[in-house]
């Protein structure tokens, strides 16, 4: 009779263990699509731009907007301080946002090196805006408490 009452508390553990990972998951799956969303649209910003100033436009929000995500990440990191295990091991939860992630880097790298950009950056201000923007990457750390 004991294992049986205790068997209601252990179901109610496991769910609340469940639900903490689910949010876990659904934290981190918010975090991914959030940088995949503003790499997209950057991608499209820097596409699209027809002169100097709204790419330098575009360089510096999203300079901006890497600030806010490592902001997020942190948070993150604070209510997950396991959050890493996530990245040696995500979960198959994770699969598709993750290799939307990959797609967004790749297609990030790919307007960096293309000829309009390079022609672009041979302007000052959009070089300068550029070089911002990779420092403003190097500095960041994602995760991080």
């Amino acid at each position: 009779m004991k294992n049986i009452k205790s068997f209601p508390l252990c179901i109610a553990i496991l769910i609340c263990i469940s639900c903490a990972s689910n949010k876990k998951i659904d934290d981190m799956k918010g975090f991914i699509n959030e940088t995949v969303q503003l790499t997209e649209e950057f991608i499209i910003h820097i596409s699209e731009s027809a002169n100097e100033s709204e790419i330098i436009y575009a360089i510096e929000s999203f300079t901006k907007s890497i600030t806010l995500l490592e902001e997020k990440s942190s948070t993150i990191k604070k209510k997950y301080p396991d959050i890493d295990l996530l990245f040696d091991e995500p979960p198959p939860e994770l699969a598709d946002d993750l290799n939307r992630l990959h797609i967004a880097e790749r297609k990030f790298e790919e307007v960096l090196r293309s000829d309009k950009v390079r022609e672009l950056r041979k302007d000052f201000k959009v070089q300068s805006a550029f070089n911002d923007l990779i420092n403003e990457l190097d500095r960041v750390k994602f995760f991080q408490k």
